[in-house]
């Protein structure tokens, strides 16, 4: 791929197509315009270059039917990115630099030095080509290539050996970590309606628990948030801004919710269909007979004279309701008498006619819409909406 970033990489491209056709190897060529593209798009030169060098490795790869891109990193590249990792203070993951396999991406170089590389093609008289910015110490990595890696080879003469192995023993470990985070996560967290949550009633080793943390939010948080992120799991409840989103402490989860929910209109509640709710789930109604159902809290049997003029919604101030054997109460004391975790309050489906609850659903049905045996029945079964949690987005977004 030809960045048009220097001057000579034109012809840069035409050394790679003459040696290409002398050595009877299929080549894919194509130009693109990087700094034009850098700044229509606001990225930094690098960012915009790997960016699109990818979208065309990958282009490439399916139009030729490839099961993997090569690419050409060597241990040398290794022991930068070893290095720069170390810089910003990266983690394990991080400090693992690349793999041999990720994916469908394969580095066959990285077990040699790039002077072996340079040997080999010296020995066969084979040409080459170096990018010429390579020699300037305009960024960080080739700062540390010109200037850190050659004084820590003046103490250390196999240093870059030395920082893939260690590049290698990251991985091995944080792969260890990364299987237990997964265990972890599958048994502890869940999405839900706008929202997402991690059980840390019995937290994990911290190691797990940072990751699991950092799975949750769904994109990249500073050591700072991930920080405040455990110390909230410790604490009996709290609420920290993400920024993106906000995390909240309660009961025995810590979630992830948006810092502020869409408006949601209720739905006029057929009684013979279905009635959705969007973001939050659906009702499907149907006459039935007059006998409650007592085995699924999200399976009710109501009055049909008390569902006419009803809706599905969420909660709204002054909400009241009159649980089966109970006193009238303000529906916000049921959820704190009941325990229901505060994030789950408002995204909580309720069956309503004005400020009356007649039914929360998966919790409790109110008097006024109980079957007494004689009357008309209606059969309402709830069905969540599954949404793919986006990282403290409002799923409008």
């Amino acid at each position: 791929m030809d960045h048009a970033i220097r001057p000579e990489s034109a012809a840069d491209a035409a050394f790679c197509k003459a040696l290409c056709a002398r050595l009877d190897i299929p080549l894919h060529a194509v130009r693109v315009d990087v700094p034009a593209e850098a700044e229509r798009s606001g990225e930094g030169l690098e960012s915009a270059a790997r960016r699109l060098r990818y979208e065309a490795l990958r282009r490439i790869q399916g139009e030729v039917r490839a099961d993997a891109i090569a690419l050409a990193h060597h241990m040398d590249d290794q022991a930068e990115t070893v290095l720069m990792h170390l810089a910003r203070g990266a983690g394990p993951e991080g400090i693992g630099g690349m793999r041999a396999v990720s994916g469908d991406l394969y580095r066959p170089l990285l077990g040699l030095r790039k002077a072996e590389l340079v040997e080999y093609l010296r020995v066969r008289g084979l040409p080459w080509r170096e990018d010429a910015t390579n020699r300037v110490p305009d960024t960080p990595r080739n700062a540390l290539r010109l200037h850190g890696i050659p004084e820590l080879e003046k103490c250390y003469p196999q240093f870059v050996r030395a920082a893939a192995r260690y590049a290698q023993s990251a991985q091995i470990e944080s792969d260890l970590v990364a299987d237990l985070t997964r265990s972890y996560l599958d048994r502890a967290s869940a999405a839900g309606p706008f929202h997402a949550w991690l059980d840390v009633s019995d937290p994990p080793h911290p190691a797990v628990l940072r990751r699991a943390l950092r799975a949750m939010c769904r994109r990249d948080v500073d050591f700072e948030q991930i920080g405040a992120l455990e110390a909230l799991c410790g604490a009996a409840k709290g609420k920290l801004d993400l920024g993106f989103c906000c995390a909240e402490r309660a009961g025995r989860r810590l979630y992830f919710v948006p810092k502020r929910l869409p408006e949601i209109a209720p739905a006029e509640l057929a009684l013979d269909g279905v009635t959705r709710l969007p973001g939050i789930g659906s009702v499907r109604a149907a006459p039935c007979e007059p006998v409650p159902i007592r085995e699924d809290p999200f399976r009710q049997a109501l009055s049909a004279d008390a569902l006419q003029g009803a809706v599905l919604r969420t909660r709204r101030p002054g909400d009241r309701v009159r649980p089966l054997g109970c006193g009238d109460k303000l529906l916000s004391d049921w959820f704190i008498d009941r325990k229901v975790d505060r994030p789950l309050r408002d995204v909580t489906a309720l069956v309503a006619r004005g400020s009356r609850v007649l039914w929360v659903v998966g919790g409790c049905i109110a008097e006024e819409a109980k079957l007494t045996g004689r009357e008309r029945a209606i059969c309402l079964e709830y069905t969540p909406e599954t949404i793919p949690y986006n990282g403290g987005n409002c799923h409008g977004e």
